[in-house]
């Protein structure tokens, strides 16, 4: 046990062969826990599989608290979404929640009424399966403006707001890369919904996924959110991908989601809430067992005042960049960014 949590920490650390230490980065605080009990149970030499149980489980309820303690409603009354005039007002804000909702396993009664009673402004759901995917009609009276792309291939997502688009579509960043969803809010708020594959099941196609959205996301000028289950945890080379080359900051830095099912005991951070620099986060926590594998994680988001970033400059040429990623982007989301463009000027090459 010792070796094998020391050789999968040594894989980790190092941050070689990037796709293989993102498959093993979620079970890091596992390794370091197993390492520990391991090493000592070797120097006390008595007791030791009571010792090694008493320190597997001290591990798992470690990682399990630290989901659900910070397990709350995301806000208890949802303050008005910020815009450009109320921006330095105190009291406005964002409230993002970012749920995967299990596919065909769902609880789809359980979700709806999950979702119906949320505070949050904006809603990022993925891996829609076909018994959940009439409530979005339903959640109209809570969430009246939606974009979706349930029934395009590989792509079960959708994104659901209070308050009104500037503008969103859904797209593909190019052949086999990840779908996503978009939405422009008023104030210039970008949010882009996306589920990442994960990295056990495929760990190239992951590391190939996160460089796409990575390279796309800095493309983006103004305020950004990236949220949904991007399947990276915070020691993985994914995660550091998106903190120093796409400049995003973490809504917490560890907050276990998942597992929710059968019982709610949450091991691995897999559902992040990435956001640019000039969004500061006033709270971060994860919501209740909903129906789904993954509990709920949710960000309030409050705008503040930030030095001029390099990453929010020359923002005029955002168009061209798109048309050249060819038809996966699709017509709509060029022409809405382009149209944006040419009014607010706040999208970078």
């Amino acid at each position: 046990m010792l070796a094998i949590a020391d050789l999968g920490l040594v894989v980790v650390i190092g941050g070689g062969l990037a796709a293989f230490v993102d498959a093993l980065a979620p079970f890091t605080g596992h390794l370091f826990g197993i390492g520990i009990v391991a090493g000592i149970a070797l120097l006390v030499r008595r007791r030791m599989v009571m010792l090694v149980t008493v320190g597997v489980a001290a591990t798992i309820g470690l990682h399990a608290w630290l989901g659900l303690a910070r397990c709350a409603p995301e806000t208890s009354a949802a303050p008005p979404p910020l815009t450009t005039t109320a921006a330095r007002d105190s009291g406005y804000g964002l409230t993002v929640l970012a749920l995967n909702t299990w596919g065909a396993h769902a609880d789809a009664g359980r979700l709806e009424r999950y979702l119906a009673s949320s505070s949050a402004h904006v809603v990022v759901l993925s891996e829609l399966g076909p018994a959940s995917r009439p409530m979005l009609d339903r959640l109209r009276q809570v969430y009246p403006y939606q974009v979706r792309c349930t029934g395009k291939p590989s792509c079960a997502l959708a994104l659901l707001s209070r308050s009104p688009f500037v503008s969103a579509g859904s797209a593909r960043i190019a052949r086999g890369k990840p779908a996503f969803l978009w939405a422009r809010l008023t104030g210039f708020v970008t949010i882009i919904g996306t589920h990442l594959h994960h990295p056990m099941d495929n760990p190239w196609l992951h590391q190939a996924q996160v460089q796409a959205l990575t390279q796309f996301t800095r493309r983006i000028g103004g305020s950004l959110v990236v949220a949904g289950d991007l399947n990276t945890s915070p020691w993985s080379n994914a995660f550091r991908l998106l903190k120093t080359s796409a400049g995003l900051s973490p809504a917490s830095p560890l907050l276990p989601s998942w597992p929710a099912w059968p019982v709610a005991l949450p091991q691995i951070a897999v559902d992040n809430i990435f956001v640019s620099s000039d969004l500061g986060v006033a709270a971060a926590g994860t919501g209740p067992a909903v129906g789904s594998d993954h509990l709920p994680v949710w960000a309030h988001l409050e705008r503040r005042a930030v030095p001029t970033d390099t990453r929010h400059s020359h923002r005029y040429r955002l168009a061209s960049s798109l048309a050249a990623s060819g038809p996966h982007l699709g017509g709509k989301l060029s022409a809405d960014f382009a149209g944006e463009q040419r009014r607010a000027g706040n999208l970078r090459p």
